[in-house]
């Protein structure tokens, strides 16, 4: 692969670890004649490093790198200087494109700069322009549309020139798609692409390659082929998501950089000690009375939804028995020990809740789309309408005749299996829709069994059934009743932010997911968390606020009443700044792309060091000060002033303290936007994409050589009422938020997901939340606090293993009737705790798995203590195979009962005063006291230990010798069934909350 002619160019310095796992991975990928490499690496992690790393040490030939803009440009010809060239000789690099080097660094634009306003284009833009006049009737034919056009010209140039700009853009993007890019660059691009033709050019490094989803990826993607097949090095810290991009262009960036090769996680770079450690924090708020009022209508119509749909028809009778009046089941024959295969349990998350996750912010396209597509062909319209014909059954009696015929649409199964594959999600939530309302399920249909504390939202049940039951039944009945209910079912639906379509359900914009997702709480929330950082960081606090916008352009009329202009946007936050004695103190500045407000308290100050700046930078700009309520707004007078020049101002005064806290939008203060003094993050934002997430928190890590202890604080504002189908709308948000978000917990692990934020935030809802969010609140400020406790748990200079761990965490309800009871064979003061009772109940399941040989006898477990009264359970050097089989069996043993094979109880020993123990002072009383052991819970015995009557009795030996006497019962008929069947009755079977989960260190 190396050019003979290429000088030796040797790196003088030290890759870091992530570095050094990226180039090995590289050199495998070279060795084995792939060109393309793919590396995602956080803001911070030196991929300029390790671009040239890889292009002198590894590829060895001319380079060419782009970035889109100037200032990384150069960045990348100056890191040339820690590089030595042997023999000596000229510039390892040049930013010229007439002189290309052995490195040349290029802007993106400088190669795919259009055409524009040439013969040929023009021709192509009016012959376009003048297809779309006659196409909206605005034409009878081309000379009307041309003398149309040149109407247009001749009075109102300016919108003239805006539309022919649009329609020459469309001509070449319809190029670019018919892969004739090239065809459409002005000639400057086309001549610097000639001339790096002949530099011979070897490797291809695009930086920042998240942005070559549209114009610029079409043009490289052609543009590479005249390079005589370089190597593509792409980089970003950002991979694109799929949703808003045209899919042939998603399709070209996919196949132009193939899958990615290393993705440098942040934890990793943390570790390293590259970036500044951070904590992820959450603050959670209630709905205003009156928008509590509107969520609560929302309900409402849910259940009114659903009353329509399972209304009986007139002159009808319920075609479904009650469960309780169903016929008796056949008793089931007796099974041998070695028989009865393990329950298969219905994962209740895996039925989302399509409308939740929604995009509340109407200014730009929806990124949250998510559709279930159902390939059966579908009516592009409803049935004609045919007199007197047959409705369609309530909404209960159509799924169990769905069940009980396995039909699908139009289609038929011959059994239950392959009804199930065909729609697995409807087949969920069809029987668990009928089995929580207590009806009858079709005999040959097996029933759904679900972990009890696991707890689906009602939406994420009732859109599958609702969604079918629409385009299966009503859509197709030629009764017009049945399509006015079709109808209005979905009217009622898109309220709730859900669009059935002809071929599926889809999220669309709620109103109700606006209320909350701007929630005037949400602003107010700032004032506590601030007040937090203040009390820990005094004068040191540099703190952002970001928000989607300034103002919203477009108010939905449903919430008019309740969302004004301002809501949710950063102007509001601004004010309540101000209005708060404490957070006044940090004097706020607001900075948009159109705005700079002011704390007026400020405005002297700031007049002198602004001025001070603009001189010093060279910028002619007069200041003049417009007087609102509280701030002033900042109007520059002179050619100088734009949103560059004040946005890098005030990034500055900021960086000095004159501010310490900044109000933006995430459009300003995302990617791009740099100020290492930042240690307090708070997002008002409703993005959940991974690229957009990944660059609003990128801002707060990185290192401040001043501070050089830095811990970094990101919050998210949360609004939920949960005790409403649509309450938990901003939390599905948040949650999507962190999908792909690694964090350290308050436990000094390292986990992927909502969970890193705090133990009672699952996939499904937040726990905890029965009492009072204060709860939760108050656990986030304490850790505000305890920076130096979180620095710690990143364990800094230590390596970081991607290898992921499986985990269990607990959160275990203890019954009342073990309080005063002891283990039976401990010392008298030793009580179980939640994390001594996971240890031993561990401990059992890890010797009698070591013992079958299901496991190597060096595993060791670990218990750690979790806010909120969790606990985690995880082994250590154990294999990724072992770690999972042992939490799985945790789970088993410390979770509710699902038909297990073999119990085991556990007893504690409860002290009874007797007649002569009451006679004597209490220290020699305690001895005469009667000593009883009683059962207070019954467990199970994990499955990978009950296969066998054998591999029971030695988890009944480890757990008579670390839990409790009892013996292991076989459960599925005889005296261990009647023991399962009363222990239940008496509610002597675990609860809790439980979590299996993947965590790194």
């Amino acid at each position: 692969m190396a050019n003979a002619q290429f000088p030796q160019v040797r790196f003088r310095g030290k890759l870091r670890p992530s570095q050094q796992d990226a180039v090995e991975i590289a050199r495998k990928s070279l060795d084995a004649g792939e060109r393309q490499l793919y590396v995602v690496a956080p803001p911070g992690s030196g991929k300029t490093v390790l671009g040239l790393y890889l292009w002198a040490e590894c590829v060895k030939r001319p380079a060419l790198v782009l970035s889109p803009n100037s200032a990384i440009q150069m960045q990348w010809a100056a890191r040339t200087d820690l590089f030595d060239r042997t023999p000596p000789g000229g510039e390892l690099a040049s930013t010229d494109p007439k002189t290309p080097g052995l490195l040349t660094s290029l802007t993106y634009q400088s190669v795919t700069l259009p055409r524009r306003g040439d013969d040929g284009l023009d021709d192509d833009a009016m012959d376009l322009w003048r297809t779309r006049l006659i196409e909206k009737d605005a034409a009878r034919d081309p000379e009307e549309a041309r003398v149309w056009i040149r109407d247009l010209k001749k009075h109102n140039r300016d919108y003239y020139d805006q539309r022919l700009s649009a329609y020459r853009k469309e001509v070449r993007d319809e190029a670019a798609l018919r892969g004739e890019t090239l065809d459409m660059l002005h000639r400057s691009s086309l001549a610097t692409l000639d001339r790096l033709k002949a530099q011979e050019i070897g490797l291809l490094i695009l930086d920042e390659c998240h942005h070559l989803v549209g114009h610029w990826g079409r043009v490289l993607a052609d543009a590479a082929a005249m390079f005589n097949d370089p190597v593509i090095l792409g980089l970003t810290a950002t991979p694109p998501d799929a949703d808003n991009k045209s899919p042939q262009d998603f399709e070209r960036y996919s196949t132009f950089f193939g899958p990615i090769d290393y993705d440098v996680p942040v934890p990793a770079v943390v570790k390293d000690g590259f970036l500044a450690p951070y904590q992820d924090l959450a603050y959670f708020v209630r709905p205003s009375e009156a928008e509590l009022r509107y969520v609560a209508n929302a309900d409402d119509l849910l259940h009114e939804i659903v009353t329509l749909a399972s209304a009986p028809r007139e002159g009808e009778s319920p075609a479904i028995e009650p469960l309780a009046a169903a016929e008796p089941a056949k008793p089931a024959k007796p099974i041998a020990d070695e028989e009865a295969p393990p329950i298969q349990l219905l994962d209740l998350s895996d039925l989302q809740v399509i409308g939740s996750a929604e995009a509340a912010y109407a200014e730009e396209p929806d990124p949250e789309v998510t559709t279930s597509v159902d390939p059966v062909a579908e009516p592009a319209a409803e049935v004609a309408v045919i007199p007197d014909a047959p409705r369609v059954p309530p909404l209960p009696t159509w799924l169990f005749n769905c069940l009980a015929e396995k039909k699908h649409a139009a289609q038929k199964f011959g059994n239950w299996s392959a009804f199930e594959r065909r729609d697995p999600e409807f087949a969920a939530a069809a029987r668990v829709y009928l089995q929580m309302r207590e009806l009858a399920l079709p005999p040959d249909v097996p029933p759904a069994e679900w972990d009890p504390t696991a707890e689906a939202p009602e939406m994420a049940i009732l859109v599958p059934v609702l969604d079918r039951y629409v385009r299966h039944a009503l859509r197709r009945s030629p009764n017009e009743q049945d399509h006015k209910l079709g109808r209005d079912i979905i009217a009622r639906l898109r309220m709730l932010g859900v669009q059935i379509t002809e071929t599926g359900s889809q999220a669309c914009a709620s109103p109700v997911g606006r209320v909350l997702a701007y929630s005037r709480e949400k602003a107010r929330a700032v004032i506590p968390i601030l007040h937090a950082e203040m009390k820990t960081l005094g004068d040191s606090i540099r703190a952002i606020v970001v928000a989607d916008y300034e103002k919203t352009a477009a108010v939905m009329p449903e919430t008019a009443d309740l969302l004004d202009e301002e809501a949710g946007g950063a102007v509001a936050a601004f004010r309540t700044l101000l209005q708060d004695e404490q957070t006044d103190r940090l004097q706020p500045i607001l900075v948009t792309g159109s705005s700079v407000l002011i704390d007026d308290d400020l405005q002297p100050q700031f007049d002198h060091v602004a001025h001070a700046w603009l001189q010093k930078e060279g910028f002619q700009v007069e200041l003049d000060y417009g007087e609102e309520e509280g701030f002033c707004v900042i109007r520059g007078q002179g050619a100088d002033w734009s949103p560059r020049v004040y946005i890098e101002m005030i990034t500055q005064l900021f960086q000095q303290g004159v501010t310490r806290c900044l109000v933006g939008t995430r459009g300003l203060l995302g990617e791009g936007w740099d100020a290492n003094k930042i240690n307090v993050l708070v997002d008002l934002t409703t993005v959940t994409t991974s690229m957009s997430v990944r660059q609003l928190r990128g801002r707060s890590f990185r290192l401040d050589p001043a501070v050089p202890e830095k811990v970094a604080n990101n919050w998210d504002v949360v609004c939920i009422a949960p005790e409403f189908s649509k309450g938990l709308d901003d939390y599905a948000r948040f949650r999507k938020k962190h999908d792909n978000i690694f964090g350290v917990t308050d436990d000094g692990e390292i986990e992927k997901g909502v969970g890193h934020v705090h133990a009672a935030l699952t996939d499904l809802r937040p726990e905890l939340l029965e009492d009072s969010v204060q709860l939760l609140n108050g656990d986030m400020l304490m850790r505000a606090g305890l920076r130096t406790t979180a620095r710690d748990h990143w364990k800094i200079g230590q390596p970081y293993h991607g290898e992921p761990r499986k985990t269990l965490e607990v959160r275990l309800e203890r019954d009342e009737r073990e309080q005063g009871g002891f283990p039976p064979f401990a010392a008298k003061g030793e009580v179980w705790r939640d994390d001594s009772l996971a240890m031993s109940v561990g401990t059992a399941i890890l010797s009698a798995l070591a013992e079958t040989k299901q496991i190597s006898p060096a595993a060791r477990p670990q218990v750690k203590s979790r806010a909120g009264g969790y606990v985690r359970m995880f082994l250590e050097d154990a294999s990724e195979e072992e770690s999972e089989l042992f939490a799985v069996a945790l789970r088993e043993a410390l979770g509710p009962l699902h038909r297990p094979r073999y119990v085991i109880p556990r007893k504690l020993r409860f002290s009874r005063p007797t007649f002569w123990s009451k006679l004597l002072p209490q220290f020699l009383g305690q001895y005469l006291e009667q000593q009883n052991d009683e059962m207070v819970m019954l467990h199970a015995v994990p499955s990978v230990l009950a296969k066998k009557k054998e591999i029971a009795e030695i988890y009944e030996k480890y757990w008579n010798q670390y839990v409790s006497p009892g013996q292991a019962m076989f459960a599925l008929r005889g005296a261990g069934e009647d023991l399962r069947i009363d222990a239940e009755k008496k509610g002597l079977t675990p609860r809790g909350s439980y979590h299996e989960k993947e965590v790194f260190s």
